[in-house]
């Protein structure tokens, strides 16, 4: 049966093609201007000075990844590259985010972003990336680039004053991300580690990629003299709601005294919008929950409630690596595995010279006390096929085996993957922690 992806073809997307020439290296001083314009169309600044300030502070921190399409010398569409590292299980691998995938009015449908953010990927393989990621502004688009979907992820909007948590109160100290940001950086780095956690990029990428939404206030506590634990804020208005958007911690209990200063702005703040920790349920913090909902519906800061969704996708760019990170198994197993990767077609003309053009094709995949990948000749018998987006998803633990197989995603037999989800069921719900 056919395999169930989602991804259009090139035929269906290719309207006007821009030649691969004008598909270049940013350069500050020729782009800067042209991005920002695109990034107004897009919606995602107001023109304002101090923000224009922040948003080239963002592009200059990066090290220079970043690559433009040029119509008539003006970069119309742009993307940018951030390395890292992710936690896979107990080990960190390279990792590379696609970011700030922006497209003009003028450059829609001439798949400008799509052949941008294929050679952004190519390039994070020749960087040496074992995985990408990125977040998404829906599902779909980055399909065809090999990318399939993460976990949810829970986004809470509470009532500060509801909060109980079970900590003393430390009056925290306040944080600035000129003077502090090497540290701050360092506080994101070492925080407690999750499987799917994310580092990415270095304290200028940190700094900036926090300031560059709102202005951003910043609260914590030091441990031996150093940032230990913080968020960052951004507040709207004088009762909320308020929003944290990065917040590190090298402990639970640290965790929990993060929110017993969210506690104490109750007498001010109507509401505060944060993303759960994957390791705890924030509704056992909050006194009559199920009642908070029900009084604050219509409200004009916002309903108090809880939601989930799904805004990141993940890809393998090096298989071998992923597959050798893997926990041991018992009893030693191979599948030969035929994989569609769509990202192949999307390179051409993209002006990406190097080596990498995904991963379509035949592997093996041995797994015992330790596993390893190889490409190998067609004509072996086939134990799965299936595209490197939903192997992503399986490998993090996302969705097991037996859930692709009906999905459609996996063509295998029910002892295959049976066998595969021996690997990942003891996975937990992977979070990354980092906006991207």
């Amino acid at each position: 049966m056919p395999l169930w992806n989602g991804v259009p073809t090139i035929d269906q997307m290719d309207r006007q093609t821009i030649p691969g020439s004008n598909l270049v290296p940013f350069d500050f001083d020729r782009d800067m201007e042209s991005v920002l314009r695109t990034w107004s169309e897009a919606g995602w600044w107001d023109d304002e000075d101090a923000q224009k300030e922040k948003i080239s502070d963002f592009f200059m921190a990066n090290d220079g990844r970043t690559v433009v399409g040029l119509i008539d010398g003006s970069a119309e569409c742009v993307v940018h590259r951030t390395l890292g590292t992710v936690r896979y299980d107990q080990q960190l691998l390279s990792l590379g985010c696609v970011s700030a995938v922006t497209t003009s009015r003028i450059a829609r449908r001439r798949r400008l972003a799509s052949r941008l953010t294929a050679r952004t990927v190519a390039h994070l393989a020749d960087e040496g990336c074992a995985v990408a990621m990125l977040g998404m502004f829906d599902q779909g688009f980055y399909d065809r680039f090999g990318f399939g979907t993460g976990a949810y992820e829970n986004h809470a909007w509470i009532y500060p004053g509801a909060l109980a948590v079970p900590a003393p109160y430390q009056a925290p100290q306040r944080f600035d991300l000129d003077s502090d940001s090497e540290e701050l950086h360092e506080a994101m780095a070492s925080r407690l580690s999750v499987h799917g956690g994310v580092v990415v990029g270095g304290e200028r990428l940190t700094a900036a990629g926090m300031r560059v939404d709102d202005d951003v206030s910043i609260y914590g506590y030091r441990t031996d003299g150093q940032i230990s634990h913080f968020l960052a804020v951004v507040t709207t208005g004088e009762h909320g709601p308020d929003r944290i958007t990065q917040w590190a911690y090298q402990t639970p209990e640290q965790c929990l005294e993060l929110l017993r200063l969210v506690q104490e702005w109750g007498d001010q703040v109507d509401v505060v919008r944060l993303t759960e920790p994957v390791w705890l349920q924030l509704q056992d913090f909050i006194v009559d929950p199920g009642a908070q909902l029900r009084r604050t519906k219509g409200s004009q800061t916002g309903a108090l409630r809880i939601e989930a969704d799904a805004w990141w996708q993940a890809r393998i760019v090096d298989l071998a690596a992923c597959v050798e990170a893997m926990g041991p198994v018992d009893e030693p197993f191979s599948v030969v595995v035929r994989i569609e990767d769509p990202v192949e077609p999307h390179l051409v003309n993209s002006g990406y010279d190097g080596d990498w053009n995904g991963l379509d094709g035949t592997w093996r995949l041995s797994f015992g006390a330790t596993h390893t990948a190889e490409r190998i000749s067609d004509g072996e018998p086939i134990d799965l096929e299936t595209t490197i987006n939903a192997l992503t998803r399986w490998w993090l633990g996302v969705l097991p085996a037996s859930t692709l197989v009906a999905m459609g995603a996996f063509e295998c037999t029910a002892d295959t993957a049976d066998r595969m989800d021996t690997l990942t069921s003891h996975l937990p719900k992977p979070q990354p922690g980092w906006d991207f």
